[in-house]
């Protein structure tokens, strides 16, 4: 196995931390990117620091790594798209030969007009450009651990699972640590392949995770589907109004006689080995 330096993004946040959990498993060096104290950081990654919006800060961060993981922070104004600039202008500054950005979330074919979106699309559409090897990773659907998040857990505990998605639409739940080993397998792929959507082992109906949940926690749970706009007055406690608005906006349908964003190709799929039950038996409910 070979070991590499590897600049994290994010590693403070749920989804980096579970990457920077997977790299330190296949034996990685990690650095993670900080700009304060990081007494989030796992304990055996080094923090490095830097700036999102100084593309020379970034650069100096990224000198010596062998690859960079890049996560951009939940952010709705322009600030994301500069964000985004500032860490393509870094990588070439640095000539970060190897790159893997993980998007968060779906994402569509091209820019809607909102930052947070377009900042991604942005960043994925221009990895390619100055680095050798780009791989965009994200995630076919939604991930499991949006369920046991401060807005979600205390509705699962007293039986219901409040999201806003359709009861009938089956969604191959992600779990976390299955994006990070994805994207440590990417760290040594020879070819590295420049999409990777990982989905989870199965596709399940909102009634389909109530029950799995159920069977976990003891006692019945319930899905019950939400608008949006409910679903950002959940979020808006724990998130703050700006970023729950945000998030809930990417829960919008689109307006009609919008084009449907295609399936992915199959190619690019990696399904993940952890079940939505697996999962929900790792979480400590009583505390979450």
């Amino acid at each position: 196995m070979n070991s590499s330096t590897v600049i994290v993004h994010g590693a403070t946040g749920t989804q980096g931390a579970a990457i920077v959990r997977g790299l330190l498993a296949a034996g990685h060096r990690v650095r993670g990117v900080v700009r304060t104290a990081p007494a989030a950081l796992h304990p055996d990654a080094e923090p490095v620091r830097a700036d999102l919006l100084e593309p020379g800060s970034l650069a100096a961060a990224y000198t010596g790594a062998d690859a960079v993981i890049v996560q951009l922070p939940l952010v709705f104004t322009d600030h994301a798209v500069r964000q985004a600039e500032a860490v393509l202008a870094g990588l070439r500054k640095a000539g970060v030969e190897r790159v893997v950005f993980n998007t968060g979330t779906v994402l569509p074919p091209g820019p809607i007009g909102v930052p947070f979106v377009d900042a991604r699309v942005l960043l994925s559409a221009e990895l390619i450009q100055g680095v050798e090897a780009a791989t965009v990773v994200a995630p076919a659907r939604q991930y499991m651990e949006n369920l046991v998040a401060p807005w979600s857990a205390p509705l699962v505990r007293a039986g219901e699972v409040a999201y806003p998605l359709p009861r009938e639409l089956p969604v191959p739940w992600v779990a976390l640590d299955d994006l990070g080993s994805t994207v440590a397998d990417l760290i040594t792929a020879t070819t590295p392949p420049p999409l990777r959507i990982v989905a989870g082992p199965q596709a399940l109906t909102g009634d389909e995770v109530a029950a799995e949940l159920s069977a976990v926690l003891g006692h019945p749970v319930r899905w019950n589907s939400i608008s949006p706009e409910a679903y950002r007055a959940m979020l808006a406690p724990h998130l703050g109004a700006e970023a729950a608005e945000g998030i809930a906006g990417v829960y919008t349908p689109p307006p009609p006689g919008a084009p449907t964003p295609p399936e992915p190709d199959p190619s690019v799929l990696v399904t993940g080995t952890t079940s939505l039950r697996d999962w929900a038996a790792r979480q400590d409910w009583r505390t979450a």
